[in-house]
């Protein structure tokens, strides 16, 4: 049997998981853990990263040691805002809003009545505004109902206009119109080309032809906003009570068409058919009489009645008036076709007459509203 000797194998070089024991081991000293960092003063301190790195001492057997501080994060304190300045308003706007701007006009008076018949002041209501100026006493009603809409102003601009009108030296021309500028551009309503023409004759020009589109716009506003509103107004129909005849209101008792065609009675009867929820029939016909005081076959008899259809006619609306379906449909079907003519409303108004003439005015011949009318007249 042979024998070899046993040869020693080379040494296999250590596991990577097993430490290595022939050389000694060192470890980091363990160190206290870090103060917390001193407060920062924000008015003073410029700002810092919420997050800094500290770097530990390395010894001789040792690596350096890198820890990571987070500090309190710094609080940035802002000024407070400026208060705000008040801008200031220029006087023309001051004006505006002040109410003795225009020089504190006192409320115009009410006239008499002394002087003045029914039928006279009755004719207001079917008459043009050019009509009641020329009446010293419609005037003087017009003005008072204007101050109380807040629009006298309208009224002073066209009479100042009138006056100016008859000036004949320019200079004085100039200086008027200037003046008058002055007091009512921030009150009245006229377009940029009127104004313009006024601008002319403040430049010197004496033209006063100038004058005529400013003169005809306010005047036509009056005409086709305020005037319809002011024979409407409670203080009209009260100036006209005032002057009622106790033989009118008592006309009314045998005459439905009597009762209609007074303002004042038409106003009586309609509150007691406010009363007793059946107003729309009587506001119904009372928008067809001013349907027919516009131009026939114009712009505004054909605005005027899509109006009326939709007040009166639309399905739904809150002031239906119930009419025959035939009737209502042909009124639909010529409203749509532009088919308007004074004539369009005729059999609407004899139809809502006679709903009208039945029980709601035998009703109102036995109210309280009429009674009490008849016992204030005399």
């Amino acid at each position: 049997m042979l024998c070899f000797p046993r040869r020693r194998s080379r040494p296999l070089p250590p596991s990577e998981d097993v430490p290595n024991t022939s050389k000694a081991q060192t470890f980091p000293p363990q160190s206290n853990p870090p103060s917390p960092p001193p407060p920062i003063d924000t008015r003073e301190q410029e700002a810092v990263s919420p997050v800094a790195e500290s770097t530990s001492t390395p010894t001789p057997h040792t690596s350096p040691e890198r820890t990571l501080q987070v500090t309190s994060p710094r609080v940035v304190r802002t000024p407070p805002p400026p208060k705000p300045k008040a801008l200031p308003i220029p006087h023309d706007m001051q004006a505006l809003f002040d109410k003795n701007a225009m020089g504190a006009n006192p409320a115009p008076e009410m006239p008499s009545t002394n002087g003045i018949d029914y039928p006279r002041a009755a004719s207001w209501s079917s008459s043009t505004v050019a009509d009641i100026m020329a009446d010293k006493i419609g005037r003087q009603v017009f003005r008072c109902f204007l101050f109380q809409a807040l629009a006298e102003e309208n009224m002073l601009f066209v009479e100042q206009l009138d006056e100016i009108k008859k000036i004949n030296d320019p200079e004085k021309l100039k200086q008027n119109v200037t003046e008058l500028m002055e007091k009512y551009d921030m009150y009245i309503n006229i377009s940029s080309v009127a104004k313009a023409k006024l601008k002319e004759i403040m430049d010197g020009n004496p033209d006063k032809r100038l004058l005529e589109p400013a003169h005809k716009e306010i005047s036509k506003l009056l005409e086709n906003d305020q005037f319809p509103r002011f024979r409407r107004s409670e203080l009209y129909l009260s100036f006209l009570e005032q002057l009622l005849p106790r033989a009118y209101a008592e006309k009314w008792a045998y005459s439905f068409d009597a009762l209609l065609g007074n303002q004042v009675g038409r106003h009586h009867f309609r509150e007691f058919l406010h009363s007793i929820h059946a107003e729309e029939n009587l506001r119904f016909w009372e928008a067809i009489i001013e349907f027919r005081n516009t131009r026939n076959k114009s712009q505004a008899m054909q605005n005027m009645a899509r109006s009326i259809h939709d007040q009166f006619l639309k399905e739904g609306c809150s002031n239906e008036v119930f009419l025959p379906f035939g009737l209502r449909q042909n009124l639909i079907k010529r409203i749509k076709d532009k088919d308007v003519d004074l004539t369009l409303f005729d059999e609407a108004t004899k139809h809502v007459e006679n709903v009208l003439k039945n029980d709601p005015y035998v009703r109102f011949l036995q109210s309280n509203n009429y009674k009490q009318l008849l016992e204030k007249l005399h």
